[in-house]
């Protein structure tokens, strides 16, 4: 039996878990109540992956002896792993019980504080098993990340110096301090932490965004604009939100220090990105190389997927006014009462912004918000102020409902469009006669051109072409106001706040 049970130990130990446990199984006919047997058949299961089998194992041990003290902090490492922190917790604390110095538990317990969020635990048990063994490399890389997650960079670095002490090939440990030293404004020796965790391994991509990061800091724009490059270039198939950083970053480039700089990555980024509809149109905005006349619906699609959560503080930092304008348009232009109120779209409702803004003006069930990102419309849901939200490109739509609206909103919407010719179009054809048309768009202060696709990868218009576009789409511009729609890079952003109206032929003079 002893020889069975070394060779069982073996084969564990080699990760031949199946094999392992049909010697620990034989073991455990002939002991079926060995508590040491069940527990090792739940160690087989989940080395096997079959975590379910597992518990099943440790709970059986526990029937045998409800203070296993292997049982239950097995339990508690399981459960950690599957994410339910509350039970990973409980057995960890009962093992406390038992034995109130075991070092697992306490960092089970240390891990359970730290992915819940809550530092003040987790660095609390990292630190008894730092006081136990002041050389546990686990116990100060850990506390060095708590640390850093609770904004005292000052500490942080000194574990992560720590940690580097006994491990000076710790490349975690380098980024932790790199992280640190950007945190407390000291890019140059970040730039040294950074570029040893990269020589030290060339498959963390990550640390070249931190370099493109800390070389900006120091207003090392080419070696900013170079690390940000190596890293989109290398990731293996790299997201949309990848791709749209990069396209702001050379926008951030081109306006802030180096037009040519920006021009010369755009350039290598569409070379070697060509049939990415993010990089056509980012790329083709800096290098103004392009005719495009209006955004792609893949682009706009991912740059608002990705955005989504952020959305609505994003806009609050930028102190973004288009909704609140629209608001006043509409209360100046709209008539209501208690039983007069209108059918509303929302063009490109977002988050659904202006439709908080303008849904007392809708009738009831009577405001309609259409976005093209199923991220943005998930997000308006939650506001509960629409009747029905639409996932679609907003002139699809426009062509194909059969809905009349007394009044169409457009909120910073044409900033995705060159030529307005035919959204105006269909616009003017889902109106009421007599309906509104309520919108913004961005001032072009670039040239003399009707539109313009800026470095930003967003149009500008002339309020003349607007208004020329308008009445040949059938509509009647009422009104055309300058205001500041936004603030951008700690610049306001000039704009149009434009009310026009369907005619009504029916109340034309004949003749």
């Amino acid at each position: 039996m002893e020889n069975l049970e070394h060779q069982a130990s073996i084969l564990f130990g080699e990760k031949e878990y199946a094999k392992a446990l049909e010697l620990y199984q034989l073991l455990l006919q002939n002991k079926p109540k060995s508590e040491k047997y069940l527990i090792a058949c739940g160690n087989c299961f989940d080395g096997m992956g079959n975590k379910d089998k597992a518990i099943e194992m440790y709970f059986e041990a526990l029937k045998i002896n409800k203070n296993s003290e292997a049982g239950l902090l097995n339990l508690s490492t399981i459960f950690y792993e599957l994410k339910d922190y509350r039970q990973a917790a409980n057995y960890a604390g009962q093992v406390l019980n038992i034995n109130a110095n075991n070092v697992a538990a306490w960092q089970n317990l240390a891990n359970v504080g730290f992915c819940t969020a809550d530092y003040e635990t987790a660095l609390h048990y990292y630190q008894k098993m730092y006081e136990y063994n002041n050389n546990s490399y686990i116990a100060m890389i850990n506390i060095a990340n708590t640390y850093y997650c609770m904004g005292k960079y000052v500490l942080a670095l000194e574990f992560a110096k720590k940690s580097l002490h006994k491990h000076p090939s710790s490349i975690t440990a380098h980024i932790l301090a790199g992280n640190s030293l950007s945190a407390m404004n000291k890019p140059e020796k970040a730039v040294a932490m950074f570029t040893r965790a990269y020589e030290l391994d060339q498959t963390r991509l990550e640390v070249l965004n931190a370099l493109s990061d800390a070389y900006r800091a120091m207003n090392d724009w080419e070696n900013c604009v170079l690390f940000a490059w190596r890293y989109v270039k290398n990731s293996p198939n790299p997201q949309a939100s990848i791709q749209l950083n990069f396209g702001y970053l050379l926008y951030e480039c081109y306006s802030e220090k180096s037009p040519e700089l920006a021009e010369k990555f755009a350039a290598k980024w569409l070379k070697f990105f060509p049939e990415n509809k993010i990089v056509e149109h980012m790329a083709n905005a800096i290098i103004n190389g392009s005719n495009l006349q209006n955004s792609d619906a893949e682009f706009i699609k991912a740059t608002f997927n990705a955005f989504a959560p952020d959305f609505d503080q994003t806009l609050a930092d930028l102190d973004y006014q288009a909704p609140n304008l629209i608001y006043e348009a509409l209360s100046r232009h709209l008539k209501t009462s208690l039983f007069t109120k209108h059918h509303i779209a929302d063009l490109g409702c977002g988050t659904g912004l202006c439709g908080v803004k303008i849904k007392k003006f809708a009738s009831f069930k009577g405001l309609i918000g259409i976005d093209l990102s199923e991220k943005m419309i998930e997000e308006a849901s939650k506001k509960r102020v629409y009747s029905q939200l639409i996932c679609d490109d907003i002139c699809h739509y426009l062509e194909n409902t059969s809905y009349f609206f007394n009044v169409i909103v457009a909120s910073d919407v044409w900033t995705y469009f060159g030529d307005l010719a035919k959204a105006f179009v269909r616009v003017s054809r889902s109106l009421t006669p007599d309906g509104l048309f309520v919108f913004t768009f961005s001032e072009n202060t670039f040239n003399k051109d009707d539109f313009f696709l800026t470095p930003s990868g967003r149009f500008v218009h002339s309020p003349s072409y607007v208004e020329r576009v308008l009445k040949s789409a059938g509509l009647r511009q009422i009104s055309q106001e300058r205001h500041i729609l936004r603030n951008e890079a700690e610049r306001p952003v000039y704009g149009y706040v434009v009310v026009a109206q369907k005619p009504n032929l029916a109340k034309q003079p004949i003749g």
